[in-house]
C-alpha cells in the first residue's frame, strides 16, 4: 500500500511538473509580430486594424446591411484600435480625450449621434443599428489588468495621411500618470487595384 501511495505521488508531480515546465516554455515563447500598425510597452498593448471599402461591405452585407447605409459608411473613415491592459494599474478609455489630426489641423471624430439620422435615411431596420452600435468603440471604459477592448472609430474620409494621439487616465481614481500613445502617418484603407 505504501508503495502504491509514493507511485502516486510520483505520477502526480511528474504531471505537475510538466505542466509547469510545459506553461513556462509557452510563456517564453516569443509572440508573433500583430499585423498593421501596433504598440507596445510594459504597460498596454494597442493594435490598429483598418479594413477596406470591400471588407467592411462583406461585413455589413453578411449582417443584412442595406446597399444605403453601406454607401453612407463608406463615405467615412474606419478605424479599429484593440487595447490591451497589462498591468495592474487601471487604464481609462476616454474617447473625447483621443486627437486625430494633421499638423495643426483637427479632424472631428464621428459620434454615436451622427448616425441615427444616416440610418433614418437609408431606411435601415432597428436590428442592423443595433448590431452597428456594438462594433463601435465605447465611449468611456475602465481597463483593469488583462482585459481588451476594441471596437470602431470613425472620422471623415481622409485621401492624406493623419496622426491618431490617445490620451489615457491611470489609476482607479484616475490620479496616475497620464499615457499618451501616438500613432502617425495613418491612412485611410482603400481597395488595392
Amino acid at each position: 500500500m505504501n508503495k502504491l501511495l509514493m507511485t502516486s505521488v510520483s505520477a502526480a508531480l511528474a504531471i505537475s511538473a510538466s505542466l509547469f515546465l510545459s506553461a513556462s516554455l509557452a510563456q517564453q515563447a516569443p509572440r508573433p509580430t500583430p499585423s498593421g500598425r501596433w504598440y507596445e510597452d510594459t504597460a498596454v498593448f494597442v493594435r490598429l486594424v483598418q479594413r477596406s471599402p470591400a471588407q467592411l461591405t462583406a461585413f455589413y452585407l453578411g449582417r443584412e446591411f442595406n446597399q444605403a447605409a453601406i454607401e453612407q459608411m463608406l463615405a467615412t473613415c474606419f478605424i479599429t484600435p484593440i487595447i490591451h491592459n497589462k498591468t495592474f494599474e487601471v487604464l481609462w478609455l476616454e474617447l473625447d480625450q483621443w486627437r486625430f489630426s494633421r499638423g495643426d489641423t483637427q479632424i472631428p471624430r464621428i459620434k454615436r449621434d451622427y448616425w441615427p439620422e444616416q440610418w433614418q435615411q437609408s431606411g435601415l431596420p432597428q436590428a442592423q443599428r443595433s448590431t452597428f452600435w456594438w462594433t463601435l468603440m465605447p465611449e468611456v471604459r475602465d481597463l483593469r489588468l488583462d482585459e481588451s477592448v476594441g471596437g470602431s472609430l470613425v472620422i471623415p474620409w481622409q485621401s492624406q495621411p493623419f496622426t491618431l494621439t490617445m490620451h489615457f487616465q491611470t489609476g482607479a481614481d484616475k490620479q496616475g500618470p497620464r499615457k499618451t500613445i501616438v500613432f502617425k502617418d495613418i491612412q485611410c484603407a482603400t481597395d488595392t487595384p
